[in-house]
């Protein structure tokens, strides 16, 4: 790697690092994001592997709910993964260079709907139909882009779950997501000794970047850092979706 690549790719994981800190989520989306400018898709998508699954298994296992979210999102968490590793491995764009421009569309649905004060609100009961469809959209999704975003999150926003729970069971979902997500880059041969070494060098910029996130937490409230989060997020989608117009 050139040594501008190692520098985006540092600021990449201390800026996503941030917003896992603060609220939770936004880990691949803004290391993909901010690393479009000058790393290829397929080794971004690799380096992230490593710090994303220690980061998601730390918020998996953290609240003491983990067996009763794994039991209720069970049937999206399968769907996911078979999914993601269908389309990945029929379709084979997971890395391509149309895939960027896909992300970049789905940061900015995200983002969009997420600025918006509309809000869906789903039952428990309609969780159990819900659920796996939502886990085949996401990873069908996840398998092109490398990004399980639309539907999946703002899905898990309008259930009828508590703020802790849901940062706990959105841990829980991510380390089934990125589990498959690796099973497919494998079978790709994405990881090489060079993506490997970079996603554990990785790390270290990661947590310092959920330090900061949470200081920052306690110093703006939640909804300025989610509302900055979600513009910043929205200006970097429309960037790498810029191919398709």
């Amino acid at each position: 790697m050139t040594l501008t690549q190692v520098l985006v790719t540092a600021l990449a994981f201390i800026i996503a690092g941030a917003a896992k800190g603060a609220i939770g989520i936004g880990l691949p989306p803004i290391v993909i994001g901010i690393m479009s400018f000058a790393v290829p898709l397929e080794n971004t998508i690799a380096m992230m592997v490593v710090p994303s699954m220690v980061t998601n298994i730390w918020q998996a296992i953290y609240g003491g709910n983990f067996l009763r979210l794994l039991v209720r999102f069970r049937a999206m968490a399968a769907t996911s993964v078979a999914a993601l590793i269908f389309v990945a491995v029929v379709f084979g764009q997971l890395g391509s260079p149309k895939a960027v421009a896909w992300v970049g569309v789905i940061l900015v649905i995200y983002a969009g709907l997420a600025l918006t004060a509309w809000r869906l609100r789903v039952s428990r009961a309609t969780e159990r139909w819900a659920n796996p469809l939502i886990g085949v959209a996401s990873g069908a999704a996840a398998g092109i882009t490398g990004v399980a975003a639309v539907p999946f999150l703002p899905y898990m926003q309008s259930l009828d779950i508590s703020r802790h729970e849901l940062v706990q069971a959105l841990g829980i979902m991510f380390v089934f997501i990125m589990g498959a997500l690796t099973a497919a880059l494998a079978i790709q041969g994405a990881f090489t000794p060079t993506n490997l070494l970079g996603g554990v060098a990785a790390i270290a910029p990661t947590f310092l970047g959920i330090w900061v996130g949470q200081k920052a937490r306690h110093a703006v409230s939640p909804e300025t850092f989610r509302r900055i989060f979600l513009i910043g997020l929205l200006l970097v989608g429309l960037q790498m979706a810029r191919s398709l117009l």
